[in-house]
């Protein structure tokens, strides 16, 4: 395998799956078949497939709702905060996936740029330093088969979810139009965040190597002029991984955002259901199983968009550490010492660092106020460990007080209950006069 075409054999599957499902336009191939490109050919085709896959959710859903039958098996044992929790959700994977598809639109140029970055970026390194061997393989295992063991997971969950939640027998092929095309949206909302952590984690796994390499030097293996040469290189690789880095914010930014908000409300509101479940104590079914496993599934993606954008993160700031001290280990040499203060300017000027959202905007450290900044979509989110945590405290905070409410409307019911059975009326009441 060429080295131009390890990015590809990691991450191709997924760029295929992406353009399949028409949230890019862009076709992502190895060099020596022209590498990454996009045309009028694979626009038409990114716009046909969405336009179908919309139009045939919304269709199905449309037949869904204007058959009696159909409608009452779906809607009538639900409450009417939960009818608007199920539209709620319908509405935003679509709304979702159309801010992906515009997004990604938009950063043509920029996402192209970027994939050809990174194809090169493997064959400058080993032309340098001939011991780099790339464990290609581990990286296609991680991100190609774990996604599709997590995607048959959700698509398997999904699809059941439908078919329970319609509750009838009649209107076969709705019902399956209806549950491929939900399970497209949401699967395509959740691959685009997989691809985003793949890169993420393509970044730091070079920025370790820099590290990696840069101590074996400090450490004195080797000596002369070469040494210097070969550190000068090391220096260029981790000012073009944090160029990387933002080409990849400004690329998946706003996708991210959008995502991670995406995740927030359907956990939200499936955690109400569920809740609402278990205060009336009624029997469990596969439903609520079904989403209880979506839940564990969004879970799993915010906790690891987090975890990798804390790594990358750590591994930027070490690396960067690391090059800082390059004179305090040759102290008598002019060329370290030119070099570590020009490195030092330099990196005044460029503190990149993972983000989701907008990068002009704001520019805060942490979530405080979830639901208001992302539904903006004008928030600069650094992805730390405090993400998920912040994340999860605003969905609780959401789901307490919404079984609040849920114990208000059972002692409101229990109320009218008791009150019924403390009258016993005997026979009919005629009117009353003054003379009663």
């Amino acid at each position: 395998m060429r080295l131009d075409d390890g990015f590809v054999y990691c991450y191709g599957n997924l760029y295929s799956l992406l353009f399949y499902w028409g949230l890019i336009t862009i076709r992502v191939r190895s060099t020596g078949q022209g590498g990454a490109v996009s045309t009028r050919w694979t626009v038409g085709y990114a716009l046909l497939a969405r336009f179908l896959l919309l139009i045939c959710f919304l269709g199905s859903l449309m037949a869904k709702l204007k058959d009696p039958e159909m409608a009452a098996a779906m809607f009538e044992h639900l409450s009417p905060l939960v009818k608007a929790i199920f539209t709620w959700e319908c509405l935003s994977c679509s709304i979702t996936y159309l801010e992906f598809c515009l997004s990604l639109d938009s950063q043509r140029s920029r996402h192209l740029r970027l994939l050809a970055s990174m194809q090169q970026f493997d064959r400058s390194v080993v032309e340098v330093f001939p011991q780099v061997k790339w464990n290609y393989q581990r990286s296609r295992m991680k991100y190609w088969y774990g996604t599709v063991i997590v995607g048959f997971c959700f698509f398997s969950f999904s699809i059941s979810l439908v078919f329970k939640t319609t509750r009838c027998t009649c209107g076969i092929p709705s019902t399956l139009l209806m549950a491929f095309t939900y399970t497209l949206l949401m699967t395509s909302v959740g691959l685009l965040g997989f691809v985003h952590i793949g890169i993420m984690d393509f970044l730091r796994v070079r920025l370790r190597l820099v590290q990696q390499l840069l101590r074996q030097f400090y450490q004195g293996e080797l000596s002369g002029q070469e040494v210097h040469e070969r550190i000068v290189h090391l220096f260029d690789l981790s000012k073009r991984c944090s160029f990387l880095l933002a080409e990849l914010n400004g690329v998946f930014g706003f996708a991210a955002a959008a995502g991670l908000f995406y995740d927030f409300t359907v956990m939200t509101c499936l955690v109400y259901v569920i809740c609402q479940k278990l205060l009336d104590r009624e029997s469990w079914d596969l439903e609520y199983l079904f989403m209880l496993l979506h839940v564990v599934i969004h879970t799993y993606k915010v906790v690891i968009t987090s975890t990798y954008g804390y790594l990358l993160q750590r591994e930027k700031r070490n690396c960067m550490h690391l090059l800082s001290n390059y004179s305090r280990y040759f102290p008598d040499q002019d060329v370290a010492r030119r070099q570590t203060e020009d490195f030092q300017h330099w990196r005044m000027h460029n503190r990149q660092a993972a983000l989701v959202g907008s990068t002009t905007i704001l520019n805060v450290s942490t979530i405080y106020v979830v639901g208001d900044q992302l539904t903006r979509g004008q928030t600069t989110l650094i992805l730390t460990h405090h993400l998920s945590w912040q994340i999860y405290n605003g969905m609780a905070n959401y789901v307490i007080i919404l079984v609040q409410l849920l114990f208000q409307q059972q002692q409101i019911k229990e109320r009218q209950l008791l009150s019924g059975r403390d009258v016993d009326v005997f026979g009919p009441m005629g009117p009353i006069t003054h003379m009663d």
